[in-house]
């Protein structure tokens, strides 16, 4: 195998089709391109993560899947519907959610009133009150801080309530961009277990970029190795323990 070629794996969900996949995406920042043919699939139920150095254009991926950045080239699908370009408030009623780096929450606001701004997208408000509860229920940290400034909380604790907000609307996808950067290591750890929690508890399909490679592959089901806007590697995260292994693909 090669750094330039992508992992064949036999697993046989690789023939259902994909929850979200983007095919040949090309996109960038103005005329610079950062994504040049770029193709990824996540199947339904699992966590995959996105892994590369600086600047491979891993973000800008995540970006262009959630409508953020508009590609310009190639498709976006999401459970086989054509999602290209379209407004990423199109994307999250329709089930697809988004945490970007640096955690997305209202920082002068309570927990609860971040929880409740996180589902702007629910058009029954009675059922608000229950999602909550279903967050809580997932993060006691969460309820324990209920009236607490989200900005006076921990980082990891911040982290926990961005990917609360992102769960008010049972999205089916959860987006999550460097969930662990600028948390300290004690709190890595206390992240991607919730991240998984979220996986099993809900059944949500997750695809995660992360620059912490021990912590992304404590929890991917497959992984992805990102490569100056190309993908180079598909398949277990099991080879990739192997430090030596690991650096043949970055």
């Amino acid at each position: 195998m090669t750094a330039s070629a992508p992992m064949q794996t036999t697993d046989p969900a690789a023939n259902q089709t994909p929850i979200l996949a983007c095919q040949d995406l090309h996109a960038g920042y103005g005329k610079k391109e950062t994504l040049h043919g770029l193709d990824i699939v996540l199947r339904h139920g699992e966590v995959l993560v996105v892994l590369g150095h600086n600047g491979a254009g891993k973000t800008t991926a995540m970006r262009a899947i959630f409508g953020l950045n508009r590609p310009t080239q190639g498709t976006v699908r999401f459970d086989g519907k054509d999602i290209t370009g379209r407004l990423p408030g199109d994307n999250v009623r329709d089930g697809i959610a988004f945490v970007p780096q640096g955690h997305g929450i209202f920082r002068r606001l309570n927990v609860r009133d971040n929880l409740e701004l996180g589902a702007f997208a629910i058009k029954d408000r009675s059922a608000i009150p229950d999602n909550i509860r279903s967050i809580y229920d997932l993060f006691p940290i969460l309820e324990e801080r209920r009236e607490q400034i989200a900005g006076t909380m921990s980082g990891g604790q911040q982290q926990m309530l961005a990917i609360g907000m992102a769960l008010m609307h049972n999205p089916r996808v959860l987006i999550l961009d460097e969930p662990s950067i600028g948390l300290a290591p004690n709190l890595v750890d206390r992240v991607m277990q919730a991240i998984r929690l979220v996986n099993q508890e809900r059944g949500t399909s997750i695809i995660m970029v992360e620059q912490n490679v021990r912590a992304g592959l404590s929890i991917a089901d497959r992984t992805a190795i990102v490569k100056t806007g190309s993908k180079v590697y598909d398949g277990s995260p099991e080879p990739l323990h192997d430090h030596v292994e690991l650096m043949t693909y970055f």
